[in-house]
């Protein structure tokens, strides 16, 4: 019915999405040790346009249960976030600002 609203809420969504795949982008730079940078971050470029390849095909599981999509979309950062303590060079260690 308001399709301003619609719009605002849409573009602000845009806008979040690009926000965090920068940051997450320059984030995996610094996270990776110097011998496998470029690697790393091909791989993780890579992934992250097969994620959003398959993000549409996830939602179609809601079919089935409304929890399977947010349980897939869920775990997959925890999971991840929990992976990067164990690269070598930022074990226990801070991210220098």
């Amino acid at each position: 019915d308001q399709p301003v609203v619609t719009t605002v809420l849409a573009v602000i969504g845009k806008f979040t999405a690009s926000a965090s795949f920068s940051t997450s982008y320059v984030y995996s730079a610094e996270l990776f040790p110097t011998v496998i940078r470029q690697t790393g971050v091909g791989l993780c470029s890579m992934l992250a346009r097969l994620a959003g390849i398959l993000a549409p095909l996830i939602l179609l599981l809601e079919q089935y249960s409304r929890a399977i999509p947010m349980a897939i979309f869920g775990s997959a950062p925890v999971l991840v976030g929990l992976l990067c303590f164990l690269l070598p060079e930022t074990r226990g260690t801070d991210l220098a600002d």
